[in-house]
C-alpha cells in the first residue's frame, strides 16, 4: 500500500526545478485512501506525463517570455483513484490522439523524442489494473487522466 499523493508530490517537485521558469504548477490534491502499487513506477508514469506537459508548453510559448500551466490534480473516483496532469500546451491532434500510447510514436522533431514516454506510462498503469486516458484539442493543451484501482 502506498500514499499516491506522496509519489504525485515528490516527482512534481523533482520536475519542478526544470520548469519552473516557464510553468506555473498548481496542486489540488484530496484525501486518498492507500493504493496498493509500485510507487517507483507510478513515479515514472508521473514523471513522463509531466515532462511531456511542459514540452507541450515550451512548445507553444517558446521565448515569448509568457507562463504556461499545469494543474496536478488527485480524487478519489468510482471505486478507484484519479491522478490528472493538465497542462496549456500545444494541445495534440486529433489524427494522433489514438497513438499516443503507441511504442516509439512521437510528434517531436527528430532526435528530440524517442516515444517511448507515453508507451511506457500506458504499460505501468495497465499492469496495476488502471487506465490512461487523454482529451485535447489542438491549440488548447491537454489533460490525461490516471485511474487506479484502490486494491491493486
Amino acid at each position: 500500500p502506498s500514499d499516491l499523493n506522496q509519489c504525485v508530490d515528490s516527482t512534481a517537485s523533482i520536475v519542478w526545478t526544470m520548469m519552473r521558469h516557464s510553468v506555473v504548477l498548481e496542486k489540488d490534491y484530496a484525501d486518498l485512501p492507500s493504493v496498493r502499487c509500485n510507487p517507483m513506477q507510478l513515479k515514472q508514469v508521473v514523471m513522463n506525463l509531466l515532462v511531456n506537459a511542459y514540452h507541450a508548453i515550451e512548445a507553444k510559448i517558446g521565448d515569448s517570455g509568457e507562463l504556461g500551466q499545469i494543474v496536478v490534480r488527485t480524487r478519489e473516483a468510482s471505486g478507484g483513484v484519479e491522478v490528472s496532469i493538465e497542462d496549456s500546451g500545444i494541445g495534440i491532434a486529433p489524427a494522433d490522439r489514438d497513438r499516443i500510447f503507441d511504442p516509439f510514436f512521437t510528434t517531436k522533431k527528430v532526435g528530440e523524442g524517442t516515444g517511448l514516454g507515453l508507451g511506457i506510462a500506458h504499460q505501468i498503469i495497465r499492469a496495476h489494473g488502471g487506465d490512461i486516458s487523454v482529451t485535447s484539442e489542438p491549440g488548447s493543451g491537454a489533460v490525461f487522466t490516471v485511474r487506479l484501482p484502490i486494491g491493486g
